[in-house]
């Protein structure tokens, strides 16, 4: 049996770790560099396009046109037509600011010939359509940098119509195109962004070619002034339905003061974009007494009217108010007139709006006066809202 003998010398025990803090994961907030579709321009139209197209099996044309010798009904189907099967190409006839592009559009539309309501034959007819526009297209860019697709198609057709030998009878197709153009440039930006929204295709293409002189950058020069446009400063909606008016006619002393009701449903600057802005008015005459001086369609008994504009241009914002003019239609015993507009908005000592029209030498032909309605108002915020006024120098 071993005996245990003692360990010479002193021990020292293992010391206990101290406890630490649990590490941060920081996540501060830090300039960042982006590669982004810098979009140079935007536009968002719709065009109407019909045509007439021939059959293309020569039974199917055969039977077609006895049907129709015959007395027959003969009817056209058209098939939805898928915007994804929309084919289109862009070509950039001349770069500027803006410049020109050309813009082709293929609709393949499935159509079904029935005779006295049976299915006769199908066949795709392939229509093709094109578009001239102009655009924001700097040195710099080139077709890769065009972003065109159609987001809706509507294609419809009339029925067939006889056409002349040797191509027999003819279908008659109407296409609604819905068409979304971009231009885009891939750039490195470090960026304070708000949601923008594209502009109405409302450029004149020039008969004669624009020379533009660009200086070269890194990346092509944006387009001052036409694209992305100012956001509104305020936006508001306002709904009247039958609401007690006294409205003024003319000017001066030969003006009438007619009593009636008014009706207006107006958005204007929704989302804050003077883009998505609209309205409508109409005026009715209830007052029994004189009629007015007779037109020459005769048709008129009183002093009521339909006013759409044709262009919202500019909006101006005040204390819980806000005023929009552009031009617009009247249409007053069924002739439309061209007019310019005024229309005051306001929540500010109650709610309501006041519409004033003036022809084309600037003469106050009709005032609403301040009529009720249910307003709402609200200011939109700007980059000088967030920066300061140092934002515009």
């Amino acid at each position: 049996m071993k005996k245990r003998q003692a360990i010479r010398g002193s021990q020292t025990p293992t010391p206990t770790p101290s406890p630490s803090p649990i590490p941060l994961d920081p996540n501060d907030l830090a300039p960042e560099c982006i590669r982004v579709d810098k979009v140079y321009d935007w536009v968002f139209f719709a065009n109407k396009y019909e045509n007439k197209n021939f059959i293309p099996d020569e039974d199917c044309r055969a039977a077609v046109s006895a049907a129709l010798a015959a007395g027959q009904r003969v009817e056209v189907q058209t098939a939805p037509v898928d915007p994804e099967d929309v084919s289109v190409t862009g070509n950039i006839l001349e770069n500027g600011n803006p410049g020109r592009v050309l813009i082709v559009w293929t609709v393949p539309v499935e159509v079904t010939i029935l005779i006295d309501g049976d299915a006769e034959c199908s066949f795709v007819v392939r229509t093709q359509f094109t578009d001239e526009i102009m655009l924001c297209v700097p040195t710099g860019i080139t077709n890769d940098n065009l972003n065109i697709r159609a987001t809706q198609v509507i294609a419809t057709s009339g029925g067939v119509l006889m056409g002349p030998d040797p191509f027999g009878p003819m279908i008659p197709l109407k296409v609604v195109l819905c068409k979304d153009v971009q231009v885009e440039f891939p750039v490195k930006l470090e960026v304070l962004a708000k949601f923008c929204f594209p502009r109405p295709n409302n450029i004149r293409v020039p008969e004669e070619k624009i020379s533009c002189n660009l200086d070269l950058l890194e990346f092509p020069q944006q387009c001052p002034g036409l694209f992305p446009v100012d956001n509104c400063e305020c936006q508001a909606t306002a709904l009247a339905r039958n609401e007690d008016t006294i409205a003024t006619f003319g000017t001066g002393g030969t003006a009438d003061t007619v009593t009636g009701l008014s009706t207006l449903r107006a958005e204007i600057c929704q989302e804050c974009s003077l883009a998505d802005s609209t309205f409508t008015y109409s005026f009715t005459d209830t007052e029994e007494g004189p009629t007015p001086t007779p037109t020459a369609t005769g048709f008129q008994p009183d002093f009521s009217f339909t006013f759409n504009p044709t262009s919202i241009d500019s909006v101006t914002c005040g204390d819980d108010a806000l005023t929009a003019v552009g031009e617009g239609t009247r249409y007053f015993d069924g002739v439309p007139e061209q007019l310019f507009y005024e229309l005051q908005i306001f929540a500010n000592g109650g709610e309501g709006f006041r519409l004033i029209l003036r022809n084309t030498a600037n003469v106050v032909i009709f005032d609403s006066g301040v009529v009720d309605a249910l307003v709402e108002f609200d200011e939109c915020d700007t980059f000088a809202d967030l920066i300061g006024d140092s934002f515009d120098d």
